[in-house]
């Protein structure tokens, strides 16, 4: 799990199962087909004008500096495959693995962008073509959310559902962290 944000930069920059290359990122960000200029969204951003967020334009920035080279990217979907057919051997037809959404509880607002790697820990699965379900568990001692993805193997989903829907009822689940 160690190379989560690794084996997510690989997946991004895969070919699609027919062989076509994959949708750049800041294609998928373009206002209704005409594209758009990640630089001039920053300065926007910046003034407050622009309808993306900065982790997007970070990413729309970047993405041609994180593509690896083919080496690298062979050794990382070898890592990949092996964590893949590690999972699924694992967890087999009626298993389930919970893994933190996130190294910390909720973080405060904006915090993230201080740390724009830990999306890694939901991005693996993403990767990974696994099922996921977020699952809220309720609040710590200091009123911040708390949560855990529940994981199962391929076409299970139902199974996450079921377990995060058990686990919500369990410990509380969503509760509202502050004052409406």
């Amino acid at each position: 799990m160690k190379y989560s944000f690794q084996l997510w930069v690989t997946m991004m920059s895969a070919r699609a199962y027919d062989g076509k290359e994959p949708l750049k990122f800041v294609d998928l960000l373009s206002d209704r087909g005409k594209p758009i200029n990640p630089l001039w969204e920053l300065v926007k951003w910046c003034l407050g004008l622009s309808v993306h967020t900065i982790p997007a334009i970070g990413l729309a920035l970047l993405e041609e500096k994180l593509k690896y080279s083919s080496e690298k990217y062979r050794k990382f979907t070898a890592v990949k495959e092996s964590l893949h057919k590690e999972l699924v051997e694992m967890l087999g037809d009626d298993g389930v693995f919970l893994y933190p959404s996130h190294p910390t509880v909720a973080p405060k607002h904006h915090v993230p962008l201080t740390r724009p790697f830990n999306f890694a820990y939901t991005g693996v699965f993403n990767a990974l073509g696994l099922p996921v379900t977020q699952c809220p568990l309720g609040l710590n001692a200091k009123g911040l959310p708390l949560g855990i993805q529940v994981v199962a193997g391929p076409f299970n989903d139902h199974l996450t559902l079921a377990v995060a829907q058990y686990l919500e009822k369990s410990f509380g689940g969503w509760v509202c962290p502050g004052k409406l």
